[in-house]
């Protein structure tokens, strides 16, 4: 195990034993989740790669925002404050699709509620902000790389400015930003140089035009902010070039405002292969901080899941996930997963259950592109690029591998699979994952059944649900195994009121499990969000959407059996 971090929560203290002597830290972190040691939450993630920089770092967990000492209880640090408003957007961490407040928070001890703000990352930085009007504030997390342009906010069913204009941070770092710290500690030791910092995968803001003479290269000027506010075909127009702008070496990106420009530097290949460097590199205890009383109930159906990749090919509408993470899938060896499962021996915690090895689309472990990529990035939709090289034998070798590592009892797939990216010749390698690593239920995500809105959401609308069930149903029997599929379905999808009666046909015509439904909650970045917002498709075609209360919840209803 390895020595947990200083920490303060809601005016507790707990102080590592390294830091006892210590008066300043060289970073101070302010985060709205709990902390948990752990590879799979954020915060833990950088104060680890800090501290393996040899910085030390003090973390500020959920701060009451009404009070100033919690804000000031490590006092004003050496380097900067690092501000996150923790693993999800705050306004999406406190309210459901139908804008009602959680009755839980997962990333809460014993999952309490109302221990973060709504917008946090604002509410934080402009409480440091006032406190510490000298110190330097970086920003990250997925609430400011969503919203670091021009973006559609549901709750305020408005266009909100970049996020930068609400939260004075000095620097905003956006995607998966463990690889970018090292350039950030880099330029802080340059103090002498003037120039604004141009790291890679960060965004700034600066005064109107001022950074004409120091831009150098390639970059794209995005339609104004006051011009994605009053027509809402650019602001279209904009999230479809965001859309595929997370990938190296892209143009930088400056969206202008009277106010100030926004400047954001893309990623580099460095910065992606760094990425998975790094993951193998840190140490964790897998379990939530000795200052909690009470357990992080997000914890315990990950503590012994492994990350695998980064990433996703898909390119689905109602997901923002390639605009923080990006269309290149970044895997990790299967030497160094093996590495981490073995140690888990070591853990007193560890039965011999691996819950999942995964990443944002399991079956992309291993997946690559045989020319390097290209501008479309869309490599799996409406079809599988001739050009990817996809397979699930990497994944099948890394399973097998793992189950037969000594104090290894079995090795789950818990995240699932997408079924329409299985390959026919490769059904044997399907059967062998099925009814070796997964758990009586195989998580399948079709989302939705209609062609129409499939295309809309841009995922699998040439597959076919229905032969994919009826095959896996007949491995079942062939093989003797009791399995079944539980599909992730998604109603009130712009355009998709028609299409939901097909919906509701096909789940009763499959007697299908259906508890996994969720109503499409428009997120900032997406740009199923820019079609629900502008009523149009990424076509310009004019879009029926619901948007009241009655219609977003008369699917799902019916799909439930509570509306007959």
């Amino acid at each position: 195990m390895v020595e947990y971090p200083s920490i303060s929560f809601r005016g507790k203290k707990y102080i590592a034993d390294s830091d006892i002597k210590r008066k300043r830290f060289d970073v101070v972190f302010v985060s709205g989740d709990a902390y948990v040691d752990h590879p799979s939450f954020p915060t833990s993630v950088i104060c680890r790669l800090l501290q393996y920089l040899g910085l030390s770092v003090a973390i500020i967990a959920q701060p009451d925002w009404n009070s100033d000492e919690d804000f000031k209880i490590w006092g004003e640090p050496d380097l900067f404050f690092a501000v996150t408003s923790g693993a999800m957007d705050s306004m999406v961490a406190n309210y459901t699709s139908a804008s009602m407040p959680r009755s839980k928070d997962r990333l809460s001890p014993d999952g309490k509620t109302g221990l973060r703000p709504k917008r946090a990352l604002q509410v934080y930085i402009q409480k440091i902000h006032q406190l510490f009007k000298n110190s330097l504030i970086i920003a990250g997390g997925v609430e400011a790389s969503m919203r670091r342009f021009s973006h559609y906010d549901y709750w305020e069913n408005k266009v909100k400015d970049p996020i930068l204009m609400d939260a004075p941070a000095d620097l905003l770092v956006y995607g998966m930003g463990e690889a970018i710290y090292p350039h950030i500690i880099e330029w802080l030791n340059n103090k002498g140089n003037k120039n604004f910092p141009k790291i890679p995968q960060t965004v700034i803001k600066v005064k109107h035009d001022s950074w004409r003479e120091q831009i150098k290269g390639n970059y794209t000027i995005l339609p104004s902010i006051d011009i994605c506010r009053s027509d809402k075909r650019v602001y279209m127009e904009l999230t479809k070039t965001l859309d595929t702008s997370m990938k190296p070496n892209a143009d930088i990106l400056i969206q202008q405002h009277p106010k100030g420009d926004i400047i954001c530097f893309p990623p580099t290949a460095e910065v992606f292969e760094n990425e998975i460097k790094i993951m193998d590199m840190l140490k964790f205890n897998r379990r939530s901080h000795p200052i909690y009383d009470k357990p992080i109930p997000a914890l315990e159906p990950v503590q012994f899941s492994v990350q695998s990749h980064r990433g996703c090919l898909s390119a689905c509408s109602f997901c923002a996930l390639s605009l923080h993470q990006g269309r290149i899938i970044r895997s990790r060896s299967k030497d160094s997963i093996l590495k981490e499962i073995d140690e888990f021996k070591n853990h007193p915690d560890f039965k011999g259950i691996v819950p999942d090895v995964g990443g944002p689309a399991v079956n992309m472990y291993g997946w690559e592109c045989a020319i390097g990529g290209c501008s479309r990035r869309t490599c799996i939709y409406p079809d599988i690029c001739k050009n990817l090289k996809h397979s699930l034998k990497p994944l099948v070798n890394v399973l097998e591998a793992a189950s037969k590592i000594k104090g290894v009892k079995k090795v789950f797939l818990g995240s699932g699979l997408r079924y329409d990216l299985i390959r026919d010749d490769e059904w044997d390698l399907f059967e062998y994952i099925i009814f070796n690593h997964v758990s009586g239920q195989l998580k399948v995500a079709p989302e939705h059944f209609d062609k129409k809105v499939l295309h809309l959401m841009r995922k699998g609308e040439n597959s076919d649900f229905s032969l994919f069930a009826s095959k896996f149903y007949a491995s079942c029997r062939k093989n003797n195994k009791k399995l079944y599929l539980v599909p992730y379905l998604m109603t009130a999808f712009p355009g998709s009121l028609e299409g939901d009666k097909i919906l509701i046909k096909k789940v009763k015509e499959l007697h299908l499990v259906h508890e996994q439904i969720q109503e499409f909650t428009p997120t900032p970045g997406s740009l199923g969000s820019a079609m629900y917002y502008t009523e149009r498709d990424f076509d310009g075609n004019i879009l029926r959407v619901p948007k009241t209360k009655t219609e977003r919840m008369k699917t799902r209803l019916k799909l439930q059996n509570k509306d007959k």
